[in-house]
């Protein structure tokens, strides 16, 4: 019985967020009837397109090897995004079913998945048809799903995301603002990043939702983001992911395009310890 009434009620969340497809609230840019003409601002219509699949080993040691699973668009333009192929490009890769998505899975699973991970780009504009495709796998997901985002969401998808994402893998990259804009704005083209993210974030903390938050170390960086953030998250005792592996590509301009220097991620790990971060690998 159990089993059914789970299956119902994500059902009637799949069924929900198909009015998203024509009228999208689930990013804060709150583009509305233009996601149905595919000229808002993440340009992915009413076909979700995934660049690619896999079974990943570079996610967190918990969730690997993960069925990853990278969906085309985004609703950040980050100008040092390493993904831009897709991630600028929704309708990069192939259209699939969710019953062909749903196989694939099981698939997965059998091959030795222990997590399935929606990646993008961003997942977010992809929510109706993620729902859609949980909804046909049903009883044969065996494994956490996990949603990695940037977290500029809304309560809308938030809310269609709950008791169906078992781990949240949600990026807080940028530091308040600093001026008269914050970097979440001026380099990923987020207007009010901070306060949108955290709040989403802080909402998930309230309703005890597992949630690993991820932190990019970026050149130039130090004091204006990755200092506040740590902070912050160490005030709401978040579990944190630190990543350090940062790679300027060809595209990267200003301070973006040099390497990370090994004393800011030394002062990084440093201020982590200190502010007794619980820091996953």
């Amino acid at each position: 019985m159990a089993v059914i009434q789970a299956h119902s009620a994500l059902s009637l969340l799949a069924a929900a967020a198909q009015d998203h497809l024509l009228d999208c609230h689930l990013c804060h840019h709150d583009c509305g009837m233009a996601r149905a003409t595919a000229t808002g601002k993440c340009r992915v219509g009413q076909t979700a397109y995934i660049a690619s699949e896999m079974l990943h080993l570079g996610e967190e040691t918990l969730l690997r090897p993960a069925h990853a699973i990278f969906f085309s668009g985004c609703t950040a333009v980050c100008g040092f995004c390493t993904a831009a192929k897709f991630a600028f490009r929704p309708t990069y890769g192939v259209a699939v079913s969710p019953q062909q998505l749903a196989a694939r899975m099981v698939q997965r699973q059998n091959e030795g998945a222990r997590s399935i991970c929606f990646i993008g780009g961003d997942p977010t504009p992809h929510i109706p048809f993620i729902l859609d495709t949980l909804a046909v796998l049903g009883e044969r997901k065996a494994v956490p799903t996990v949603f990695n985002s940037n977290f500029y969401l809304t309560d809308s998808a938030l809310a269609l995301l709950d008791g169906v994402i078992d781990i949240y893998l949600p990026d807080l990259k940028f530091g308040p603002a600093i001026g008269p804009q914050s970097c979440g704005e001026r380099i990923g083209g987020m207007p009010d990043y901070w306060r949108v993210v955290t709040h989403s974030l802080a909402q998930l903390h309230a309703q005890g939702k597992r949630v690993i938050v991820r932190h990019l170390l970026m050149p130039g960086h130090l004091d204006c983001c990755t200092k506040p953030v740590l902070q912050w998250l160490a005030d709401y005792g978040f579990e944190v992911s630190l990543l350090t592996q940062y790679v300027a590509p060809a595209h990267a301009k200003g301070e973006l395009a040099n390497p990370l220097h090994p004393s800011e991620i030394a002062q990084a790990v440093q201020l982590a310890q200190a502010l007794q971060l619980n820091l996953i690998e």
